[in-house]
């Protein structure tokens, strides 16, 4: 139930994000600066050292960061007052790769203060937070899971914007809407199998990691 609540909210705020992208300038500006400081940020942390090799994991850190990086720009292209004669397919590739990078960012920064709040609990419980882990997330598997779950959410996010083009509904935002129901259900959905997946993936690893306790049995205990 909370990866469905946690899709479905990350929909909701993807959609609005890229409505008000296209509708104000203001918007636009913020959402492009922060994600172009955000994915320069990034790229700077992932790259190697001098004597470093790119491990696999750097390399996809570093095409991330470069899909939120031009994402940036894209907001200001995309912003409808400011460029004129676009037309919506060639506007739903650079739908989708911000659709993409924003579920990317928000579903980790929701990550983050999930697991920040499963940790205080446990906080001075050393013994506890080494033998039952109290991070929602914190294998790899995890991991990877939630992250290729983010690109495909905001893929399909950005697209259906995109190909229903909301960017020119009408005043009633009937277009909105449909998006935004659409873009509700498939969220809920894939966060229900997300979290389904995780919780698995958490209570395998816990089972692999629990300490076995044995028993010795002496004369005197008869």
């Amino acid at each position: 139930s909370v990866g469905m609540v946690l899709g479905a909210f990350v929909s909701l705020i993807v959609d609005s994000a890229l409505f008000e992208i296209g509708e104000s300038g203001f918007f636009a500006v913020v959402f492009g600066m922060c994600l172009i400081i955000i994915g320069g940020l990034i790229i700077w942390r992932a790259a190697p050292m001098p004597g470093e090799k790119m491990s696999r994991w750097r390399w996809m850190v570093f095409i991330f960061s470069s899909m939120v990086l031009t994402s940036g720009f894209c907001c200001f292209i995309l912003e409808k007052h400011w460029i004129h004669g676009l037309s919506s397919w060639a506007k739903l590739p650079m739908y989708t790769m911000l659709g993409t990078s924003l579920s990317f960012a928000l579903t980790f920064s929701i990550l983050d203060i999930v697991n920040s709040s499963v940790c205080l609990p446990c906080q001075g419980m050393s013994d506890v937070t080494t033998v039952y882990g109290p991070n929602a997330v914190q294998s790899s598997k995890q991991v990877y899971v939630v992250l290729f779950t983010s690109v495909f959410m905001g893929a399909i996010f950005g697209m259906s914007f995109g190909l229903i083009d909301v960017e020119d509904d009408t005043r009633s935002h009937t277009r909105f809407d449909e998006d935004q129901a659409f873009n509700t259900f498939v969220g809920a959905l894939t966060g229900s199998l997300v979290g389904g997946a995780n919780q698995y993936l958490r209570d395998k690893a816990l089972a692999e990691n629990a300490p076995y306790v044995s028993f010795e049995f002496t004369n005197e205990d008869y």
